[in-house]
């Protein structure tokens, strides 16, 4: 929760899964961390919440499946905005080579800043 205070974002993605978050104490102090007024926050998760849920009434569970999420945050940003992005990125199905240079390329072309938090 210290880490995400310290780095102010535009846009928020979280890892809702259920590997990253212990007890529900863990989640709602990331809830109740400082984000700047008007920041986007996206949580992903694959099962357990819809579009436009309150984040204090997600219970963190499934798998971890950022990627898609992160490509899905990247579409919606401008040129100059920061994503700082909160996950393990321990996904059942990880990147290959290739898909990991399409993010990095997408990344670079979009002119964002990206952070990453790995509790």
């Amino acid at each position: 929760t210290t880490a995400i205070e310290k780095i102010p974002a535009d846009y928020y993605l979280i890892d809702a899964s259920g590997s990253m978050w212990g007890n529900y104490r863990d989640w709602n102090d990331i809830i109740n961390a400082s984000v700047k007024p008007n920041s986007r926050v996206f949580l992903s998760m694959t099962n357990g919440c819809r579009n436009g849920q309150r984040m204090m009434r997600v219970k963190p569970q499934g798998g971890t499946e950022i990627w898609w999420s992160y490509w899905y945050v990247i579409e919606r940003m401008k040129p100059g905005e920061t994503l700082l992005i909160v996950s393990d990125f321990q996904s059942q199905i990880p990147l290959s080579a290739h898909e990991a240079y399409w993010i990095k390329e997408k990344v670079r072309k979009a002119g964002i800043i990206v952070y990453s938090i790995r509790p």
